[in-house]
């Protein structure tokens, strides 16, 4: 299933995409749509409730006095009172320096946001293909061979969970993430089916937090959640390795700790 495109959101948002048939049938992109009418929302009640401060209008003042004085020459020249234009444009000043202050740090945030939630989509996108009953698998009983498979098709082998406990691999794929060919395998666990997705990216840049817990062997875990899909995700070597699935954040940390055993 190919996914709305960010382009299409901003149609859809201006009311100029008339064709909704994928966004009733998806729920992933009914929530990147209401996160992205969020922001927007979140953005005209910024600007329209913005107002300059006394003190940025004093520092402007002050500014402009000092660069009024600044002007001198030997030549007579017919002199403007300036000071009726300055109280005219001190607000709109204000204003203007205000929106500057508030719109760079805004932009810089929304912007990483957005990317990250794209990104988070994204894997639960690889995650669900996963679930599907034509999905085709590279199946294998001993994670060797597995982890040939996926070395044969990424140039590399990634690490696999110790099983047991109720836990098997059921199978390994690749997929397309950031337009990048990555690798995917599915675990069958007692709570659910899990993907292990592993990318290059850092977990920061895929907008994950930090968790307060950490794996056995005491190694930093990151989180999120998009859709009805939590992820849980550690950084070993030059790989990231994020868990997803619709369980719970604790027992996605379980199995990633399963990765460091």
């Amino acid at each position: 299933m190919n996914h709305i495109t960010d382009e299409r959101f901003e149609d859809i948002l201006q009311g100029e995409e008339t064709d909704l048939a994928h966004l009733r049938q998806c729920q992933d992109c009914r929530d990147r749509l209401a996160e992205k009418k969020a922001i927007a929302e979140r953005l005209r009640s910024a600007f329209g409730s913005m107002h300059a401060s006394p003190e940025l209008a004093d520092r402007i003042s002050q500014t402009l006095n000092a660069a009024t004085a600044a002007v001198t020459s030997d030549r007579p020249v017919k002199r403007v009172s300036l000071s009726s234009h300055r109280r005219q444009l001190w607000p709109a000043f204000a204003a203007a320096a205000a929106i500057l202050i508030v719109l760079v740090p805004l932009s810089v945030y929304f912007n990483t946001s957005s990317t990250a939630k794209a990104a988070q989509a994204e894997l639960v996108g690889i995650h669900q293909e996963n679930l599907r009953p034509d999905r085709e698998f590279f199946s294998d009983a001993e994670p060797e061979k597995l982890a040939e498979y996926l070395k044969s098709e990424l140039g590399f082998s990634p690490a696999f969970p110790c099983t047991g406990q109720g836990m098997a691999i059921r199978g390994c794929c690749v997929a397309h993430f950031r337009e990048r060919i990555v690798g995917s395998y599915v675990v069958d666990t007692p709570q659910g089916v899990i993907s292990i997705i592993v990318v290059t990216d850092r977990p920061k840049s895929l907008g994950m937090s930090r968790m307060s817990e950490r794996t056995r062997s005491g190694q930093t875990c990151w989180k999120a959640s998009f859709a009805r899909c939590s992820m849980v995700t550690v950084r070993l070597g030059d790989y990231s390795y994020c868990a997803v699935g619709e369980i719970s954040h604790k027992y996605l940390l379980e199995l990633i700790s399963r990765l460091l055993s």
